[in-house]
């Protein structure tokens, strides 16, 4: 029992120093979330994707066929220009089977993420919302798309895969 405990403190020392450097390292999981949300206040579905800024920059840096770095303010305008296009292209919203229009807000940074605000105007609290983000599936090995919505409190979430599809979720 005793040697167990050692070994538990040990494995926690060690990773508590190896902390300082993970984010120093290449990460090799590739994510983005999306929280989605029924404003009833202004009868509105609001999303909101975040991401780490390399997968981003480094997409649109191709796209824009110039090196474009989030670190560097003077490249800011460029790269927000450039998201808007960028992930309303790459994801799909129906709301009550019917296709809704994603319209793209803007951006910021946070440390190392990046938050996308979108918005499209519904009448009433959807009874389903299929939601499609296909932002990196083709490019990144394993990325993950999650996907959370909450509608009058409730809440669902998926993953959507390579290959898997749009996340259907029903209130």
């Amino acid at each position: 029992m005793h040697q167990l405990l050692r070994l538990r403190h040990a494995l926690v020392a060690a990773a508590l120093m190896l902390l300082p450097f993970a984010a120093a390292t290449a990460h090799n999981v590739y994510a983005t979330f999306t929280s989605i949300e029924w404003n009833a206040n202004d009868n509105s579905v609001e999303l909101v994707m975040q991401m780490h800024a390399h997968e981003l920059e480094a997409h649109l840096s191709l796209d824009l066929n110039e090196r474009l770095t989030f670190l560097n303010e003077d490249d800011f305008p460029k790269l927000e220009a450039a998201v808007g296009p960028l992930v309303t292209s790459k994801t799909a919203l129906e709301l009550d089977s019917d296709y809704a229009e994603i319209n793209y807000l803007g951006m910021e940074m946070q440390g190392q993420t990046v938050f996308i605000y979108m918005e499209t105007n519904w009448p009433k609290a959807p009874k389903s919302i299929k939601f499609m983000n296909a932002l990196f599936l083709d490019e990144l090995p394993g990325q993950n798309n999650s996907v959370m919505a909450q509608v009058n409190g409730v809440r669902k979430a998926g993953e959507i895969l390579s290959g898997t599809g749009p996340v259907l979720m029903e209130f």
